[in-house]
């Protein structure tokens, strides 16, 4: 179910650094090379097949941006924040 701009808005508060663009939620993670960024990515991947939700990522030297949306709703859904919180655990 496609979650409301309130309940988008009250969520994003318990995520660092989140933010919701154009009916995803999205974040930029900084890194010190171009491989940390790749490692990252694959950690991400491995969490999106085990959840069946998967981000778009975009990796550039240093940065990955993260987009999570959930297409068959049309917008943000829990999976959604189910995945951002998975993320925020896999940076170390």
């Amino acid at each position: 179910m496609k979650l409301s701009s309130k309940e988008i808005k009250n969520r994003l508060s318990g995520l660092n650094g989140w933010k919701e663009e154009n009916s995803t939620l999205m974040k930029t993670y900084r890194f010190p090379s171009y491989m940390d960024g790749v490692r990252f990515v694959e950690r991400i991947a491995e969490a999106a097949e085990e959840a069946n939700h998967h981000p778009d990522l975009l990796i550039r030297y240093g940065q990955v941006e993260v987009r999570l949306t959930t297409h068959d709703v049309g917008g943000i859904s829990e999976k959604d924040f189910q995945l951002a919180q998975v993320i925020e655990t896999l940076t170390g």
